[in-house]
């Protein structure tokens, strides 16, 4: 004889006990699934967020070196406009300002025979007016206002003063030169 099994509890019993497990494991078998997705989605979520405010922190730091950039630029756009302008002003003086050569040349046709110089020298003053220094002897007092007022009515020559003039201490020859030294403002050419 075989020996059998005989359950003595109602099949409904064990069929809701049946039912309630298959419901527990396949509730907890969802519950660690919605559990790993929430945890997957939120390192997601994390990682894109955190390169969000990666970019959002390299985008801010691009736009404030670019405003850096722009201002450095705008201040060599400045310094640039103000050479040219300076340039520019100094084209105009030089091509404005005479040539020694013919300073030269009108000082020649000024001179007269008693009258020679020592020193002549060119200044240009802080407004940029050429100035013109000289020194030199003459043979007389009067030979030596002949000479400034022959400059002195030159229109190339205004502003001419005498600054000094002493005779020298050569009596073998008879006569005494005078020393004399005169300064005055270069005109600048008529356009």
């Amino acid at each position: 004889m075989a020996l059998r099994d005989i359950n003595l509890i109602p099949d409904e019993i064990l069929e809701r006990r049946s039912l309630i497990r298959h419901l527990l494991l396949w509730l907890s078998i969802l519950v660690v699934v919605a559990a790993l997705i929430m945890a997957a989605r939120g390192y997601q979520n994390r990682m894109v967020y955190g390169e969000t405010q990666n970019r959002q922190g390299a985008i801010k730091d691009l736009a404030a070196a670019l405003t850096r950039t722009v201002g450095d630029i705008r201040k060599e756009q400045m310094a640039l406009n103000l050479a040219r302008r300076e340039q520019v002003q100094l084209s105009a003086l030089i091509e404005q300002r005479r040539s020694y050569s013919s300073v030269l040349a009108k000082l020649v046709d000024v001179m007269n025979d008693q009258t020679w110089l020592q020193q002549l020298a060119f200044n240009t003053t802080q407004d940029r007016t050429l100035h013109l220094s000289l020194m030199g002897f003459s043979h007389s007092h009067e030979a030596l206002g002949t000479f400034i007022q022959r400059l002195s009515g030159e229109p190339m020559f205004r502003m001419v003063v005498l600054k000094s003039a002493q005779e020298s201490a050569d009596k073998l020859s008879g006569s005494a030169p005078v020393q004399f030294q005169i300064e005055c403002d270069i005109a600048k050419e008529a356009p």
